[in-house]
């Protein structure tokens, strides 16, 4: 999902964990926003991604080579200083996307062969009601089809 926001967005990622009903991912779209509208379109371009079957690659990286990598991401920028207190962290690629996080991953993306984008809301950057309002989106993937429908 995180590869589909990018492509049809452009904008800055911030942060998406797993959570135990399913995951989100949280974007910057400064004025913008995603409606329920939007989800069909973004699960058929993850889809395309999944047929792929893109792999998941981690690399660990300097924190001053990723600091120069997400200088356009103000987001990843404060995350790489305030949360990462050693030289080196993790990154994973998958396709054209590399993005910050501590794994682990599937092997590739075509172990996702159901996926479901379902919710989305706002939610602002740490929390604080100060800071940049951030478009949260939530999704949640299976292994079989059977076990979306299920769901």
């Amino acid at each position: 999902m995180v590869e589909a926001k990018e492509r049809v967005y452009s904008r800055c990622l911030c942060y998406g964990p797993p959570t135990e009903s399913g995951f989100y991912y949280d974007i910057y779209l400064g004025e913008g926003g995603v409606s329920s509208n939007d989800f069909s379109s973004l699960e058929t371009l993850c889809k395309k991604i999944i047929k792929e079957k893109q792999a998941f690659e981690r690399l660990e990286v300097k924190k001053e080579t990723l600091l120069e990598m997400f200088k356009y991401n103000k987001f990843k920028c404060r995350i790489l200083n305030e949360r990462v207190n050693i030289p080196t962290t993790t990154v994973y690629r998958c396709g054209p996307l590399t993005d910050l996080c501590w794994g682990p991953h599937i092997r590739h993306t075509r172990k996702n062969k159901a996926l479901k984008i379902h919710k989305n809301s706002f939610t602002y950057w740490e929390g604080e009601a100060d800071m940049e309002m951030l478009q949260r989106i939530y999704g949640i993937s299976f292994l079989y089809p059977k076990m979306l429908k299920e769901w």
